[in-house]
């Protein structure tokens, strides 16, 4: 049992116990039903939009669970050391609810109850049934794979606000920096385990695949080698493609498209250039798990890899220097002398225009914004396409890639309200803190209008 008092002249005035009990929230059907909705509203929106609770409860708060306020600590999530004493579904339910409410600034608190209802839905106790829940009105359209997917969302959007701001780890005083839970790989792999559970319980959505892909690009923490990063960043924003394209879902068309034609400047699509013996310019597709042991040991007419080359000769050529590379264990990343990445525009062409089909379809109602401020892709890819800037990918001797990512996402980048132009450093209308310019000039041409409909935020 948790001694309530020491743990209150541990906290101090951080401590409160006005909470309601959840036992009490568990014979409330209205309660209960607001918990769903909020779930719902998070799930379908992907987490763009919340649930107004206001409309149900007639308060401007809603009680949260006082057994929230007792998980004190963020264990890492491969762990499975539960703090509380009994979960079962319905305090499933309304804990996930609580743990969506906690949002900006109490990401921490969210995640620490993430980490536990993760952790008592990993060890499978008994008493956590969620076929429990289609005996109850309000719940009974909920199961398993839908709150476990739920929680993943939760789990990702609160470890990667915390991955992102350092500030955020440590909420109050007897926080430590040192916690393994917070440090910036732990909180990697919480992102990376959530992500591959979406996969598994929705397989069918293309949200899983997403966030996949966002955790691949943190080169710096997860350990992966730039190229390789690039090239599975794509085939992952590949698939998410299809997956949203199945799913008819726009967003993650020109989310997913976007981010897989930087994928492609990046060298993502692994096709290198050399000239054979002969003279000749080749072109192979390189395929990064592909090992000797893999293709039996074959030789070079046995071995499976497109390769582009103006003559037969050349072929054999180009096969007998690939079969060689294997045999030898080469790294696949390492480039030899005169060899260079080549990034196949028709391809990321044919890609950008699949994402700007989709992000045309938004703006007209006005969702592309959510595009911008999502996508770290956008400025490569475009770039790329307008000659702006050339491939990413390395194009000198004897080294691999340092392929970069960039961070717009977190920052977001946004379209000005007056002449679209495209930032991450716009600045708000001082008076409705709503509207947006990238200049004073743009403010001030758009005010004629503007200040029909500008009224102070207070």
């Amino acid at each position: 049992m948790m001694d309530i008092d020491k743990l209150q002249e541990e906290r101090g005035e951080h401590y409160d116990d006005r909470h309601v009990d959840i036992n009490i929230l568990k014979s409330d059907p209205s309660y209960i039903q607001e918990c769903v909705l909020w779930i719902k509203a998070f799930v379908s929106s992907d987490f763009r939009l919340v649930y107004n609770s206001t409309s149900t409860s007639g308060s401007k708060y809603s009680p949260l669970p006082s057994c929230w306020s007792h998980i004190t600590k963020l264990r890492p999530l491969t762990d499975n050391e539960p703090q509380l004493m009994r979960v079962d579904a319905m305090s499933f339910v309304i804990l996930l609810a609580a743990a969506m409410r906690l949002g900006v600034p109490q990401e921490r608190f969210s995640l620490q109850i993430v980490h536990e209802l993760h952790a008592h839905a990993e060890m499978k106790y008994d008493c956590l049934d969620f076929d429990d829940l289609k005996s109850h009105e309000e719940t009974r359209d909920l199961d398993e794979s839908y709150l476990r997917f739920a929680l993943a969302w939760v789990g990702i959007k609160r470890a990667r606000a915390m991955y992102r701001n350092e500030e955020k780890r440590t909420m109050l005083p007897f926080h430590r920096k040192d916690e393994v839970a917070t440090q910036s790989k732990s909180l990697l792999q919480s992102i990376e385990i959530f992500a591959k559970e979406q996969c598994q319980y929705n397989p069918d959505s293309p949200v899983g695949l997403w966030n996949l892909g966002w955790f691949t690009t943190q080169v710096k923490h997860n350990e992966k080698q730039p190229w390789a990063a690039a090239v599975e960043f794509y085939n992952l924003m590949a698939d998410c493609c299809m997956l949203a394209d199945k799913a008819d879902d726009d967003f993650y068309r020109a989310e997913a498209g976007v981010e897989a034609a930087m994928g492609l400047v990046l060298g993502g699509k692994p096709i290198v250039g050399y000239s054979v013996k002969s003279g000749a310019k080749v072109q192979v597709l390189r395929d990064f798990d592909l090992t000797w042991e893999a293709c039996g040991g074959s030789d070079a007419d046995g071995l499976n890899m497109p390769i582009g080359a103006p003559t037969p000769v050349a072929a054999r050529e180009a096969g007998v220097k690939e079969t060689n590379r294997l045999r030898e264990k080469v790294e696949p990343t390492l480039l030899e002398p005169g060899e260079t990445v080549i990034v196949p525009h028709w391809e990321v062409s044919r890609v950008w225009n699949f994402a700007m089909k989709a992000f045309m379809r938004l703006e007209v109602f006005d969702h592309g914004q959510y595009v911008y401020g999502e996508t770290i892709g956008w400025e490569i890819g475009e770039g790329f396409l307008k000659g702006k800037c050339g491939p990413l990918a390395a194009n000198r001797y004897n080294t691999c890639p340092q392929v970069g990512f960039k961070n717009t996402r977190d920052k977001g980048s946004f379209p000005c309200d007056f002449c679209g132009t495209v930032q991450s450093n716009l600045q708000r209308c001082a008076r409705c803190k709503k509207t947006q310019y990238c200049s004073r000039d743009c403010q001030k041409n758009a005010w004629k209008t503007h200040k029909r409909v500008c009224v102070a935020a207070n």
